[in-house]
């Protein structure tokens, strides 16, 4: 389990198989495993000609997609957990009716922009499950999140592969940045909704 988080051993070992596989769990079952920071690796590692980019786009589209779909139908089983203390408390018809209403107002702009956030990528799919947001709806933006994603980020990779061939070398240190660029909007938006709250 653990060589899922080390993402030059999860290439070099497991290849195009480690690359669906965390990318599909990433996307809507497992919070906890490399996003960003997998995808912009794997265009570092195309651009050196170690990965296919047209294969790896494809591969990480389809996993998510269906990665979050299979999160989405988490979501929708969840409700029949609420005989357990746990999933009681969390499940409150009260809770399930505001994401129900979440949904329905920002359901289609959530869907697609919580692919580039970290965590609330997992979640977002499970929430609409939990929320009964239209199926094919759902479908049609993550199917647009899921292309937009795939391809936006690992060209970013693939591009600054090409330009600094060397950045390789220095593996940890962009994994880091990329880890920390992606978490921004986390706390960006926590920020605005202190100050919100303070007002």
């Amino acid at each position: 389990m653990l060589e899922l988080f080390n993402i030059n051993y999860l290439l070099e070992t497991y290849g195009y198989v480690g690359i669906f596989t965390v990318v599909f769990l990433e996307s809507g079952i497992f919070f906890a495993l490399p996003g960003d920071s997998l995808l912009f690796t794997v265009g570092l590692f195309a651009a050196s000609g170690f990965l296919d980019i047209y294969v790896v786009i494809a591969l990480i589209f389809i996993s998510t997609f269906f990665g979050a779909v299979v999160g989405y139908e988490i979501g929708v089983y969840l409700p029949n957990l609420r005989k357990y203390s746990f999933f009681r408390l969390v499940l409150k018809e009260k809770n399930i009716e505001q994401a129900r209403v979440f949904f329905e107002k920002y359901g289609r702009v959530a869907i697609v922009l919580s692919r580039f956030v970290p965590i609330v990528r997992t979640f977002t799919p499970i929430g609409a499950g939990v929320a009964r947001m239209n199926y094919l709806l759902f479908l049609k933006y993550s199917f647009f999140g899921s292309l937009l994603w795939s391809t936006t980020v690992t060209l970013v990779g693939y591009f600054f592969g090409h330009v600094f061939p060397g950045i390789k070398d220095y593996m940890h240190v962009v994994v880091i940045v990329v880890v920390l660029l992606s978490i921004v909007p986390i706390f960006v938006e926590l920020i605005k909704n202190k100050k919100a709250k303070n007002k």
